[in-house]
Formats: structure tokens, C-alpha cells, sequence
């Protein structure tokens, strides 16, 4: 059972200017937006509060996020998403700039990397990196 924020609570919440959202399960569940989720992000947009949308999902790139969340009926911009395949591409060009990488995932994963300049490579690469 979800537990309700006292007064104080919602005040200390209220009061910050940035907010962290993992996307599913407390967005939306699958193809469905959950209950109160647009009005959180018009209060967000109002209060001219910051927030990132962040996921451990390396399938989908920003831009696919942004479409998701569109054809549920919430408009959110790309720079408001970051997933974890933006965090390895992020990892491998400051550790390891220009390097190359045999890589088992999705196209969000693959972009991420190719977009940081990361070269793929199936003969003796640098990095073997795995997503979705």
C-alpha cells in the first residue's frame, strides 16, 4: 500500500528544483501513462522545476522515449530522458576516447556509442559492451 506524504513532507518535496523519475513502472506500465503523471509534469513545467526522466534500459534512445511518451499523450523533449546506454557511451569516451567496441544490444545502445565516436568492431575490439 502507498504511503501519503504529510504536509511537511510535500513542503520539503515542493521546495527542491530538481527531480530524478525512473520511467517504468512510475511513468507508465507498458504502453499506459500512469494516473497523475501528466499533471506532475505541467507542475513541474509551471514551477519551472528540472527533471530527468532516467532508465536502466539501453533499447531505446532518447528520441524513441520521447515518441513513447508522445503517443501516450504526455510531450516531454528529448533532453529530458537519460538511459543507460547514455552512461556506458558517456563511460567508454571519457575512459577511453575513440576506442572500439564489439557490441551485443539494441540501436539505443548502438547510437549512444557511435554518437561518441566509438567505433564498432568485431576483431580484436577494446571493449565488449552488452545491453539490451
Amino acid at each position: 500500500m502507498t504511503k501519503l506524504l504529510d504536509p511537511q513532507q510535500l513542503s520539503i518535496l515542493r521546495a527542491k528544483d530538481g527531480y530524478l523519475c525512473d520511467m517504468d513502472g512510475v511513468i507508465y506500465h507498458g504502453n499506459v501513462l500512469l494516473p497523475g503523471v501528466k499533471e506532475f509534469v505541467a507542475w513541474l513545467r509551471q514551477e519551472k522545476k528540472r527533471f530527468l526522466f532516467l532508465t536502466n534500459s539501453s533499447e531505446k534512445s532518447p528520441k524513441e522515449l520521447q515518441q513513447k511518451l508522445a503517443r501516450m499523450g504526455l510531450e516531454v523533449g528529448e533532453e529530458h530522458f537519460y538511459t543507460s546506454a547514455l552512461a556506458m557511451a558517456k563511460f567508454l569516451k571519457e575512459q577511453s576516447p575513440g576506442c572500439s567496441a564489439y557490441v551485443l544490444g539494441a540501436p539505443g545502445l548502438v547510437k549512444a556509442l557511435y554518437d561518441v565516436g566509438v567505433t564498432m568492431n568485431d576483431v580484436d575490439p577494446d571493449y565488449v559492451v552488452v545491453g539490451e
